[in-house]
């Protein structure tokens, strides 16, 4: 039975609970990743959710980023994920866990490959998909990466926004980072947008043979195709083909297959060159016009800006992308109105640490104290089946109250 598996792994010496999964922190064990997911939730079944590498840069920006989330009280809210289960040994963190599909090694043969391959191509497809099945499962999901300083319970404001748009993502140039994006339970097409994502990572990582069946011109070349599975640029194409109801594969593949900084290949054509850049642009256009406008509360502004703009792609009748404020999700420079700031503009590992160092907030060595305690294992409630009990019709319930009362999109001005 499954209470003698668990003695008889506890007589061969393994600290094993009934939910065996925990034993091996592996999300793909049948249940795992409700359960992980329920220990952590806030009590409107929000988790913040981030990755880490095994080097010690990526450990002490982990360490960072968890002190910064300690200074709002969110640290006991967060579900980590590591590359391996030995990483999750090195970290000691009651709630950390890997995936046993995790990449291993390079799935193709590609240029990117070839040029990039690093631990966080792990992570491109696998957190995508977390992400994805937690919000189909009733919980909101912050997704974000650690070079980043919380300054502000970023939660009550995400609330706020959550009437009108179930997905909330980092603004940045040209449309939106992947490196923060917040997702709720809400229309199906939004729920479609989120699988989108991470079936085009895992398209474009296993079969790069696809590529001149989306893109036309590479029919003429030679493999290996480029191949770009980086989940920013394919999250940017999935919102245009949400907003604009057709699919396009245009800014994170065609552009990439074309001569551009990152392909050299002296036989592809210079991608400023082909139609596909102008039809590109001109998705970009149309999905800009048909934006809208939204005004929100910012919960901790005591001076200057009470409210913020900013805008919403509809992608349902009553629901959106929205790209969030700068009060909400921010880049460099840091002030203390923002509620997370983001380093990207700080590149690599030296800039960044330097940047914390001038604000005061760089803490390597993470957590001192028990300050912020963490909730046990045993504290979700396990049925027959080894699954959490969670009301998931009580919790989208939640999610889409706000929804009910507010008005269409289509009817808000720009």
């Amino acid at each position: 039975t499954h209470l003698g598996w668990a003695r008889l792994w506890g007589e061969l010496g393994f600290n094993c609970t009934p939910n065996l999964f925990f034993m091996l922190r592996d999300l793909e064990a049948p249940g795992a990743l409700v359960q992980a997911a329920k220990q952590v939730a806030t009590a409107h079944f929000e988790v913040i959710f981030m990755a880490t590498g095994p080097d010690s840069t990526s450990l002490q920006m982990l360490n960072n980023s968890l002190v910064s989330a300690a200074g709002v009280k969110l640290r006991q809210h967060v579900l980590l994920l590591a590359d391996s289960l030995e990483t999750c040994e090195a970290v000691r963190d009651p709630h950390c866990y890997w995936s046993s599909r995790m990449l291993v090694q390079p799935p193709s043969d590609t240029i990117v490959t070839r040029k990039f391959w690093d631990w966080r191509f792990k992570f491109y497809f696998i957190k995508k998909l977390y992400i994805a099945r937690l919000v189909q499962s009733g919980f909101g999901v912050l997704q974000i990466d650690t070079d980043t300083i919380w300054q502000h319970d970023p939660f009550p404001m995400l609330r706020l926004m959550a009437a009108r748009s179930s997905i909330v993502v980092m603004k940045d140039i040209g449309l939106a980072n992947a490196g923060i994006i917040f997702a709720r339970p809400g229309s199906a097409d939004a729920q479609r947008l989120l699988d989108d994502v991470a079936w085009r990572v895992q398209l474009l990582q296993n079969h790069p043979e696809v590529i001149p069946r989306l893109v036309p011109f590479t029919k003429a070349l030679r493999p290996p195709f480029y191949a770009n599975s980086d989940d920013q640029s394919l999250l940017n194409d999935v919102i245009v083909s949400a907003v604009l109801r057709n699919a396009t594969f245009l800014g994170s593949t065609a552009r990439y297959e074309a001569k551009n900084k990152y392909n050299t290949n002296p036989d592809v054509p210079v991608w400023e060159t082909l139609p596909e850049s102008k039809l590109h642009s001109q998705q970009l256009r149309q999905m800009h016009r048909k934006g809208r406008s939204g005004v929100v509360a910012v919960p901790w502004a005591r001076d200057g800006e009470r409210t913020a703009r900013y805008t919403m792609l509809p992608i349902a009748d009553n629901d959106s992308v929205a790209l969030a404020p700068r009060a909400l999700f921010a880049h460099l420079p840091f002030a203390h109105s923002n509620a997370i700031t983001h380093l990207t503009a700080a590149r690599g590992f030296k800039a960044k640490v330097k940047a914390l160092q001038r604000l005061g907030r760089w803490h390597p060595e993470g957590l001192s104290d028990s300050s912020t305690p963490l909730r046990p294992h045993h504290s979700a409630t396990v049925g027959d089946r080894g699954e959490a009990s969670i009301d998931w019709r009580g919790m989208a319930r939640k999610w889409r109250d706000g929804l009910a009362a507010s008005k269409p999109i289509a009817a808000l001005r720009g």
